[in-house]
């Protein structure tokens, strides 16, 4: 058995400390990617809301082209109109169904990405918040904040859209500095190797013939052990240089990647206000697109429209819903990217 210790050896500390800065690299690695995957959670717990909402939107509409429909079938029944209204009314029938499925096909697709993130099976049903997509007039500003974990983003941005620069916490500045200390450590560690490495050791054990464990065969041997290299050729000269050169690098990448995430985190803090202002536009559209259609409607039934202006007026009002659901979902993964690069949620 042999026991050694070191009494002077600088290079353990040394390396202690640069594989804690590795470690702290490889753990900025970790919560980028579950920051990303965060992301990709919410982005997709989004489009599911916003396929539902499509579906929703359809089956509506099916149930309006049904009914004008009927009403034109009533039209023809009491010669009121001709068969061709009829016909026309079939044919919005068939379109809104096409689109429905579609929708469906795209809410079974949505469900199953949303389940893989999260690990489960791709059938599993998804729990919903329909306050996210339901149409409240003038909820634009408010809209982040009843996203529950989002909460207190829109106060972010205002601040970033002040004051742009690299919030505190990005993992991937982290990163690169745990990279550059890791550097510095290694070229500090190339200088001290001119120091002597003092070591002691003990051995103790049994030595001769015939397996026989007693006093003429035990033995013990005790000492110290001193390693100074006087020369190495200009080794460790160059391992400065090179440990120098590579914290550079490693600085001007830091620089470069602080200006990076500065105009990411500007650029973020816009689409979200463009899509904030834009959805209060379609809030406006979807609402004047619904009273059309309520008048368009009353005046066909009273026998005061033409049937083309009812279709006119439904088709506007179906298409008005999809870009307002659209829009409400631009915000959304406006926010979510908002999130991401302010990392602001809690891992």
């Amino acid at each position: 058995m042999e026991i050694t210790m070191p009494l002077i050896n600088i290079d353990l500390q040394h390396n202690r400390q640069v594989s804690g800065e590795m470690i702290n690299a490889r753990r900025a690695d970790l919560d980028v990617y579950r920051r990303e995957l965060v992301q990709q959670i919410r982005q997709a717990y989004y489009q599911y809301l916003q396929a539902g909402k499509a579906v929703e939107i359809y089956t509506n509409a099916l149930g309006l082209v049904k009914e004008n429909r009927r009403v034109s079938e009533k039209f023809v029944e009491n010669r009121m109109a001709t068969k061709e209204i009829v016909l026309r009314a079939q044919a919005q029938v068939s379109q809104v169904e096409s689109s429905l499925i579609e929708a469906k096909n795209k809410l079974h697709n949505a469900t199953a990405y949303f389940n893989f993130l999260l690990n489960r099976p791709l059938d599993t049903p998804v729990l919903t918040d329909e306050s996210l997509f339901s149409l409240q007039t003038g909820a634009t500003d408010t809209l982040v904040s009843s996203g529950g974990d989002l909460r207190g983003l829109a106060a972010d941005a205002a601040s970033l859209r002040l004051s742009p620069g690299v919030p505190a916490g990005r993992e991937e500045l982290a990163k690169l500095a745990a990279c550059k200390r890791s550097l510095r450590l290694t070229c500090a560690t190339a200088v001290i190797n001119l120091v002597p490495k003092l070591s002691a050791f003990y051995d103790v054990g049994f030595q001769g013939f015939g397996f026989r464990f007693n006093s003429d065969q035990f033995y013990q041997l005790a000492g110290v052990q001193l390693v100074w290299p006087l020369f190495k050729a200009n080794d460790n000269k160059y391992k400065i240089r090179q440990s120098e050169i590579d914290v550079k690098a490693v600085g001007d990448q830091y620089r470069e990647l602080t200006q990076q995430l500065t105009l990411q985190v500007q650029t973020s803090v816009n689409d979200y206000y463009s899509a904030v202002e834009a959805l209060q536009s379609l809030t406006d559209e979807v609402t004047s697109a619904r009273e059309t259609y309520r008048l368009a409607e009353r005046r066909f039934r009273e026998g005061n429209a033409i049937q083309i202006e009812l279709i006119d007026a439904r088709t506007q009002m179906t298409s008005a819903e999809l870009r307002y659901s659209l829009g409400r979902l631009t915000v959304l993964d406006r926010a979510a990217d908002l999130e991401r690069v302010t990392a602001s949620y809690k891992l």
